[in-house]
């Protein structure tokens, strides 16, 4: 899922109660994905993982997949390598330049 394009709830009343539900909608499952899998996204992170031997720096993204079972771990992409979440052995967000 990309989780600065999701879907528009069309069903909410006034002008802008729509666009702010789907986002807050948004922001609630991007925030449950970070805490369920321990990663952090949206945001410039280093990211060590298993067998590898230099940290990765960039922003994380999930790979979405259609087709993919719902109990699945998600895929992880940074720096064009992609991962599980058992191949993190830490992510730190770094601070901004």
């Amino acid at each position: 899922m990309n989780f600065d394009q999701g879907q528009f709830n069309f069903d909410a009343k006034g002008t802008e109660d729509g666009y702010r539900r789907w986002r807050e909608e948004l922001d609630a499952k991007k925030s449950a994905l970070e805490s369920r899998w321990g990663v952090i996204l949206s945001r410039r992170v280093r990211v060590s993982l298993i067998d590898h031997a230099k940290p990765l720096v960039g922003i994380l993204e999930l790979r979405s997949d259609l087709g993919k079972k719902p109990t699945d771990p998600p895929i992880f992409r940074l720096r064009g390598l992609e991962f599980t979440p058992s191949e993190i052995e830490s992510i730190v967000q770094e601070e901004p330049d």
